[in-house]
């Protein structure tokens, strides 16, 4: 079945991200937007997906278990999981940079609940790396049955390609932004899987694409990506 998605959009838990970025909202424009499956990935935690998860529900669309891990090297990697349970539990088996955040600075990170108000806000500073390199992430997100998807690889910030050089070989999928180049689709698409995101931090910026999935779940999404096949 064909799926519309966008399975890379900031809340406000990311400080970068418009404070309007509500799990309410984002998936009210989604379902406006026509968006059959959806993903909320903050910078380095998952604060607003729970809520997103029930919301979603009740608006019809899948809401995809994700966060958006940044590595020692400062790459950034999508990690999308089947269940809140096991996005939880890979998230506690990270530790990170213990810095606090300067709202005034950095923006606010603020957590929100099924009526769309804030109940809290996150102190530690979400834009500082994690304690985990590059190479040993997709064996991480594997052992909690997830799927691991360098992020942005054609944009010069935080791609693998601008800071290794290449797509190292254990990544069977990745990610553009809705305005690569299309030299970067003909050229991973032979060799991974591709998919093209938003990354919005703003409601205007949602935007989907189009996926061919047995069918719209988070499940079908990680057998995808980690098909070997390709």
């Amino acid at each position: 079945m064909k799926v519309n998605y966008d399975l890379h959009i900031h809340s406000a838990l990311s400080p970068c991200a418009d404070d309007n970025m509500t799990p309410v909202n984002i998936c009210g424009f989604a379902k406006l937007k026509g968006l059959d499956m959806i993903a909320i990935a903050d910078h380095n935690a998952i604060g607003n997906v729970e809520v997103a998860l029930r919301v979603g529900k009740e608006y019809g669309i899948t809401v995809v278990p994700a966060m958006e891990l940044q590595t020692e090297e400062d790459i950034h990697i999508l990690c999308l999981f089947e269940s809140f349970e096991a996005l939880k539990a890979f998230y506690n088996s990270l530790s990170f940079m213990d810095i606090n955040n300067r709202p005034e600075i950095f923006g606010n990170q603020l957590i929100y609940d099924d009526e769309n108000e804030a109940v809290g806000c996150e102190e530690r500073l979400l834009l500082a790396s994690a304690n985990i390199r590059v190479d040993e992430v997709r064996e991480r997100v594997l052992a909690y049955s997830g799927a691991a998807v360098p992020a942005h690889i054609d944009r010069d910030a935080n791609s693998i390609l601008t800071i290794l050089g290449a797509v190292t070989e254990e990544f069977s999928a990745v990610e553009l932004s809705k305005r690569a180049n299309d030299m970067y689709i003909e050229l991973y698409s032979e060799s991974h899987y591709v998919i093209i995101d938003s990354d919005a931090h703003t409601l205007e910026e949602i935007g989907g694409s189009v996926l061919e999935l047995p069918e719209c779940s988070p499940k079908a999404l990680i057998e995808y990506f980690n098909n070997k096949n390709k």
